[in-house]
């Protein structure tokens, strides 16, 4: 043991400064790729010695693939056990309100839960419609957990905290895409009941509801990441989530949306108005009770700001 001792001690002397390395072992990888990679980052005193102790203490077929840090001020006996023990992979992430599959799917992704792409082609392929139903809220997930596993944790918090809500007045379904409607359009919660009731009132007149966002998440889906600025193509666009086409309620939910979003959608205010827009320099929602008034409200803050 005291052969090993010697020749396993840290590779760097404590009283000298070292950088901690990022060190990653890919799934598949050989004991023997493993060190000599260790070895050329200068975190082993004695490779052959290392891979020799590997061997003897029944390491070298338990080391787990990962990202570690690392640094040369590690004895060798402790990278081994670090590298048995396996990385600290947890991710911890909170999803905005309101986010869609698409910005959940770049935000997972970047901490490589899951590969890029996974959970956007998930929802695209499954049965039952997944965006609107991952609910918002702070997670852990694990490196490599998967799309699925993400989509199960997901809609469990939703059915629990979001669903009995969604089901307590009225057509589920419709709630659930009036409240992801709103997380898009408007911040504001009393401005948001304002707006869930121009839109329910809109749909009972057979108007469309000419909800830019929709035409955002149509994009999304077609492959663009930028929304705006919005083209004549883009209003012309023959999809079901295009509300200045089709006079109804757009064929699915368009976010995620949080729980404020969720209780004025269900608490529509009834008022005169039938149009509105937000200033952009105030984020203000602006309300009109006829064409001529919001056509004016357009020039106003939108074409000459």
């Amino acid at each position: 043991m005291f052969f090993f001792y010697v020749f396993l001690r840290p590779a760097t002397a404590r009283n000298l400064p070292v950088s901690t390395e990022k060190f990653e072992i890919k799934k598949g990888e050989s004991f023997g790729g493993i060190v000599d990679a260790l070895e050329s980052a200068k975190l082993l005193r004695a490779p052959k010695v290392f891979k020799l102790y590997l061997i003897l203490s029944g390491s070298a077929t338990r080391l787990k693939p990962g990202e570690y840090k690392l640094d040369a001020h590690l004895s060798s006996f402790r990278i081994a056990q670090i590298l048995r023990t396996g990385p600290d992979n947890k991710v911890f992430i909170t999803i905005p309100e309101g986010s869609s599959v698409f910005e959940i799917d770049k935000l997972l992704s970047e901490k490589k839960v899951f590969e890029k792409g996974d959970l956007v082609r998930l929802a695209r392929n499954s049965k039952n419609q997944i965006e609107g139903r991952l609910f918002p809220d702070s997670y852990e997930f694990y490196i490599d957990s998967g799309a699925e596993e993400v989509v199960k944790k997901m809609t469990g918090n939703f059915n629990t905290k979001a669903a009995p809500l969604l089901g307590s007045k009225g057509n589920f379904n419709k709630n659930l895409i009036l409240a992801s409607l709103l997380e898009k359009e408007v911040p504001n919660f009393e401005e948001r009941r304002i707006v869930a009731g121009i839109l329910v009132k809109r749909v009972a007149l057979g108007m469309p509801l000419q909800v830019d966002s929709t035409l955002c998440y149509i994009k999304k889906l077609h492959g663009s990441g930028k929304c705006y600025p919005l083209t004549r193509n883009d209003f012309k666009k023959d999809s079901p989530y295009n509300t200045y086409l089709y006079p109804s309620w757009p064929s699915g939910a368009i976010s995620n949306p949080g729980i404020p979003a969720i209780r004025a959608a269900l608490s529509p205010e009834t008022t005169g108005y039938l149009y509105y827009l937000s200033d952009p320099a105030t984020g203000k929602t602006i309300f009109s009770d006829t064409l001529d008034s919001h056509n004016a409200n357009r020039v106003k803050y939108l074409i000459s700001s």
